[in-house]
C-alpha cells in the first residue's frame, strides 16, 4: 500500500501526508543506520586485522630464532661426538624451548664413584666465564633465552645441568639446576 499517494479529500490528504513524511523519515533513518553499521563493521574488521598483524610479528621473530637455533645445532652435530680433551667429550647440541643445550660426557667420571657436587663446582665457573665472554657464545647471549650445559658420566647418566642466561653475566650467581 502506497501511503504517499495523493487523494482528493483534504482530510485524507493531510492524514496520509503525515504518514508519508513519517515513513520517509523512517526510511532515511534506516538507511543511515545501515550505513553506520557497515562503517562500524568495517572499522572493527580493520582494527582486528591490524591487531592480528602486529601480534603475529613477534611470533615470526621467535620462529626465526627457533630456525636459527636448529641450523646451528645441526652444524654442531655434523662433527659430533668429538673428544675435546682427555676428560671431556662433546656429545650433541639440542634446541630446547628457544634455548640451546650442549651435552657433554665426562669420560673419566662415574656417577657412583665421584662426588658430583665437587665436579660441578670445578666446571661451573669456567663454563659461566666461557658463556659470558667467548665470542662464539655471543649469539646465544643476545638471542637465545638460555644455554644449558648437560654433563653426563662415562655411562651417559646425567650428572648435572648448568643453565645460564644473559642476566647471569651481570650477576655473580648463575642459575643452577641439578639432575
Amino acid at each position: 500500500m502506497n501511503v504517499c499517494k495523493w487523494d482528493q479529500n483534504l482530510f485524507t490528504r493531510i492524514k496520509r501526508n503525515k504518514e508519508c513524511v513519517a515513513k520517509m523519515r523512517t526510511n532515511r533513518f534506516s538507511k543511515q543506520l545501515i550505513w553506520a553499521g557497515a562503517v562500524l563493521v568495517l572499522g572493527i574488521t580493520l582494527m582486528l586485522g591490524w591487531n592480528y598483524w602486529q601480534t603475529s610479528q613477534p611470533g615470526r621473530d621467535r620462529n626465526q630464532l627457533y630456525v636459527e637455533l636448529l641450523e646451528r645445532s645441526g652444524q654442531f652435530n655434523r662433527d659430533l661426538p668429538k673428544l675435546l680433551d682427555q676428560q671431556t667429550r662433546f656429545e650433541r647440541a639440542e634446541v630446547v624451548n628457544y634455548g640451546m643445550r650442549f651435552v657433554y660426557a665426562l669420560i673419566a667420571v662415574d656417577r657412583f664413584q665421584h662426588d658430583i657436587n665437587s665436579v660441578q663446582k670445578q666446571v661451573e665457573p669456567f663454563m659461566l666465564n666461557s658463556f659470558c665472554t667467548a665470542k662464539s657464545m655471543q649469539f646465544y647471549r643476545q638471542q637465545a633465552e638460555f644455554v644449558e650445559y648437560l654433563y653426563q658420566d662415562r655411562n651417559n647418566m646425567n650428572l648435572f645441568t648448568l643453565r645460564f642466561t644473559s642476566a647471569d653475566c651481570d650477576s655473580a650467581e648463575p642459575t643452577r639446576k641439578s639432575s
